[in-house]
């Protein structure tokens, strides 16, 4: 089923034009981002509003038809951060350079780092910001 563009429209504004995973704005991109199912629809997800969110293009395909990953401390399978469902900034922290944004729950720090390098970077697995995930950080 095709997405209307007016459920994109609102998708795009409630997410104040931003990706809802790494917080890009789609203003500085060189591609429009793209509607996102949360719950991929080839696991049974919904064309339904509450189920988009807008993501950059580099985010849309790292989190492909993913709604786990394991978790590197626990070694347990964790759901993937929901935007419609969880606070972003209770989820992310920024370095103190700026520059990066680390996952500090179990369901953003799957391998996960976010790196500003002339526009946002998402890097699962082969981190090029050179640190892993900084969970320590949310009990300090």
């Amino acid at each position: 089923m095709t997405i209307s563009a007016a459920v994109r429209r609102q998708v795009r504004e409630r997410a104040n034009f931003l990706c809802e995973y790494c917080h890009s704005s789609e203003e500085t991109s060189a591609a429009q981002f793209e509607i996102d199912h949360i719950l991929p629809r080839s696991l049974g997800g919904s064309d339904q509003v509450e189920n988009l969110a807008l993501a950059c293009q580099r985010c849309n395909g790292y989190r492909y038809n993913f709604t786990t990953g394991m978790d590197a401390e626990t070694q347990t399978m964790q759901s993937l951060f929901n935007p419609r469902q969880q606070a972003w900034a209770a989820h992310f922290v920024w370095t103190a350079d700026g520059l990066r944004i680390m996952g500090i729950t179990a369901s953003t720090s799957l391998g996960s780092t976010f790196c500003l390098d002339s526009r946002w970077v998402a890097n699962y697995g082969n981190n090029v910001c050179g640190s892993s995930n900084v969970r320590s950080l949310r009990s300090k």
